[in-house]
């Protein structure tokens, strides 16, 4: 099943605990699984975003990647990505996004100002166990940072488990449950000095773990101090 579909058991889940979730979306996957995005973005408690146009996988980023670097490229490269995920988004979904993500959180120092000016107004794509709350990075437009203990890079699923990769790939990565044990700490800690925990918690990433009976518990676990979308963390 695709990341996609699984986000359909995903947000049940969480509908189910009143909790809501924000979904950040490639171009690509629009294009390709229009019927259930558009699905997913008439939920009452989903919100949409960007998230590039095909994650760095097409051959022009590929390119871009040896030869400056970054997959972004040039100014001209990343603003015709930005443009074409919105694009993509709305002629599916019928919504103007205003939340992005990047993905692998890659980004240039023009990022934000390209992000603007195409009309998105919050970005999420800064890990920091420092930061509690959004900041203002102008007048009209914030950045949310992930807080908490983001769950691809640190839990042991899919290939990352042992006698499936190096064992240098696996240091500091916790099984899911030790995570949960990490996630549910943090959101009190945070909550309790008044801040917005941000949990980054992939479909795909729950389900290959353990069918996402973890990510449930953090559902119910969350109900106690209310949730609100990305756009909506001031």
């Amino acid at each position: 099943r695709t990341e996609v579909e699984l986000a359909e058991k995903y947000c049940d889940i969480a509908g189910k605990y009143g909790i809501k979730v924000t979904l950040v979306f490639t171009g690509r996957a629009c294009k390709e699984e229009p019927q259930m995005v558009k699905i997913l973005a008439n939920l009452s408690h989903c919100e949409i975003g960007g998230h590039t146009f095909a994650a760095f996988r097409d051959p022009l980023s590929r390119i871009f990647k040896k030869v400056c670097g970054t997959p972004w490229g040039t100014k001209a490269h990343q603003l015709r990505d930005i443009h074409r995920t919105i694009t993509s988004i709305h002629q599916v979904t019928g919504q103007r996004i205003q939340t992005w993500r990047n993905h692998s959180y890659l980004r240039t120092a023009d990022t934000d100002r390209m992000l603007e000016s195409c009309g998105i107004s919050v970005v999420s794509d800064e890990v920091s166990d420092l930061k509690i709350s959004a900041e203002w990075v102008s007048p009209a437009f914030r950045s949310v940072p992930m807080n908490v203990l983001p769950d691809h890079e640190h839990v042991l699923h899919g290939k990352y488990q042992h006698g499936k990769t190096r064992p240098d790939r696996l240091k500091r990565r916790v099984t899911i449950m030790e995570w949960a044990v990490l996630v549910k700490r943090r959101i009190r800690e945070i909550c309790e000095t008044g801040g917005t925990a941000t949990v980054l918690a992939h479909p795909l990433c729950m389900e290959v773990a353990d069918g996402m009976t973890v990510f449930e518990d953090l559902c119910q676990f969350s109900q106690q101090y209310g949730t609100v979308w990305v756009s909506e963390v001031q």
